[in-house]
């Protein structure tokens, strides 16, 4: 292996699978293998996975404004039971047949996370180096072709809109009366409809729509309706 480079080198900022893949890779090195041995090969699929969904992670934060860190990694965490070995399972029957696939692949991840790039090569909060890198991966590694349609599949998840919500009510309506009945409304719906129902309301910018849906109560008719249809697409 070429030698790789010092984890202390990152930039701050740069996501622990990262700095963990520089750390599996210089060991490796260090101990002059020419294949990875099982152990490192195991432990670099499993960061690389962590990274990639890291990755959804940071586009929905861009995409709905979440510069919490701490919400950022709840939705990690969400991420990270959302995606069972099965999504994975192509990827590593791959690196089953091809371990130095995956160091391959940790290679790229740490030169991309190592490049400084200039402010002005970016000036978008929506369009990050990044968004070449793992789109492409996602393509070629994991046969997800279409990261659009994936990231709409992660974002209709009802744990990660009650995320998304609290962010989006937080903004618009700060700790008021009408977020707060927007979230007891969201704790006590059992089927997890209700988030969904919301972040429809206030995809406008702002929250006069869902104010006016509390006021009128036409909430609640619209999210029987929901409630049927979604019955309906489970053949239920």
């Amino acid at each position: 292996m070429a030698a790789e480079a010092s984890p202390t080198r990152f930039p701050h900022g740069t996501s622990r699978y990262t700095i963990a893949m520089a750390k599996c890779l210089s060991a490796a090195t260090e101990a002059g293998d020419g294949t990875p041995n099982r152990t490192i090969v195991q432990a670099l699929v499993n960061l690389v996975q962590g990274r990639m969904l890291e990755y959804l992670a940071d586009r929905i934060c861009r995409e709905y404004d979440i510069q919490d860190d701490l919400q950022r990694q709840r939705i990690v965490t969400v991420l990270l039971g959302i995606f069972s070995d099965e999504f994975f399972a192509l990827f590593r029957s791959k690196i089953e047949f091809q371990p130095e696939l995956v160091v391959q692949i940790a290679r790229r991840i740490v030169r991309k996370e190592l490049e400084v790039h200039a402010p002005s090569r970016y000036p978008s909060p929506t369009r990050q180096p990044s968004d070449r890198l793992y789109p492409a991966l996602f393509r070629k590694s994991f046969e997800y072709r279409d990261l659009g349609t994936l990231l709409e599949l992660v974002e209709s998840d009802a744990q990660i809109q009650k995320i998304l919500l609290r962010n989006v009510l937080h903004k618009r309506l700060g700790e008021g009366p009408m977020a707060q009945r927007v979230l007891q409304i969201v704790e006590e719906d059992a089927d997890g409809i209700a988030p969904s129902l919301f972040l429809s309301y206030l995809k406008s910018g702002d929250a006069v729509l869902l104010e006016d849906k509390l006021r009128s109560g036409a909430w609640q008719v619209e999210l029987d309706q929901l409630r049927v249809h979604m019955a309906h697409l489970r053949g239920a």
